[in-house]
């Protein structure tokens, strides 16, 4: 069976849907804040009160009562994928996986990397390496010690010494969540699974949680850190409707003689904290 793909562009919409699916098997985006609308930046604004509420009297004073805005800028890099690939190589493999659409399966092809680079990115990431945005910043967050390198023998005191260190306006919010990385939540898990009270192998079905806080498990974290924040607080921003977002899947045969499949995509991605001092860090 012979295969042709006719000139192939998808920009627009149907990038922003290719995109949009490649963007959020970044596991770290379900507990954040998506912002799907952003093409170069957006302010994020902090507003906070004190002194505000008083006696009731006639007139008309501050009394002391202040009311400050900060704002912090979620800011968006543009990023992009350009490569070849032999058809011959694709064709074998959409023939296995019998794949109506040739264009949709090619364009898998490029999701697993764009999420491997955001998810990297949102917690790791320097603008100064090429193909990565800046991380959320760290500076100014709510610190907590940990004890050592993380291990299933003191997973559980970590937790138990970050549960504490949470703001108490923080704490117990519904949108809290302990983020951890595959590795670290492997020691949780073993932990848990020791205790006699707590046979995790035979629960079947397991929320991930620690003293009634979520576990967010996020693979791009760092060994041995740990944060503690609402998901209101962190957000991602990407433009699906810009210029800025296109995919295009291009036959190279009739232009150079080959069996190339170009494959392009484009898209922007960055991320920033709303109030650092909410967020609670251990390292």
């Amino acid at each position: 069976m012979a295969l042709t793909i006719t000139g192939s562009s998808y920009a627009g919409e149907h990038a922003g849907l290719y995109i949009s699916a490649a963007l959020k098997q970044a596991a770290s985006l379900q507990y954040m804040t998506v912002r799907e609308n952003v093409n170069y930046k957006e302010v994020v604004n902090q507003v906070a009160g004190a002194n505000l509420v008083k006696d009731r009297s006639c007139d008309f004073t501050e009394n002391g009562a202040t009311l400050t805005l900060t704002e912090r800028v979620l800011h968006v890099e543009p990023f992009q994928v350009n490569i070849d690939v032999c058809k011959k190589t694709m064709l074998a493999d959409w023939s296995y996986n019998q794949m109506d659409d040739f264009t949709a399966y090619a364009v898998s092809y490029l999701s697993s990397s764009i999420a491997d680079s955001v998810e990297n990115s949102i917690w790791q990431g320097s603008t100064a390496t090429s193909g990565e945005f800046d991380g959320i910043a760290t500076a100014g967050m709510t610190a907590s010690a940990a004890s050592a390198a993380y291990t299933a023998a003191n997973i559980i005191a970590n937790l138990g010494t970050l549960a504490a260190d949470i703001p108490t306006s923080v704490y117990m919010k519904d949108d809290l969540y302990i983020y951890m990385n595959k590795k670290t939540y492997r020691f949780y898990i073993n932990a848990i699974s020791a205790l006699s009270a707590f046979p995790f192998n035979n629960m079947g079905q397991y929320e991930p949680v620690f003293e009634g806080i979520k576990i967010a498990v996020c693979p791009g974290i760092a060994d041995n850190r740990m944060y503690a924040g609402q998901k209101s607080n962190i957000f991602f921003g990407t433009s699906l409707s810009s210029d800025l977002t296109e995919v295009r899947i291009l036959d190279m045969a009739e232009l150079d003689g080959s069996d190339n499949i170009r494959m392009v995509a484009k898209w922007t991605a960055g991320v920033q904290t709303g109030v650092l001092a909410d967020f609670t860090l251990q390292s």
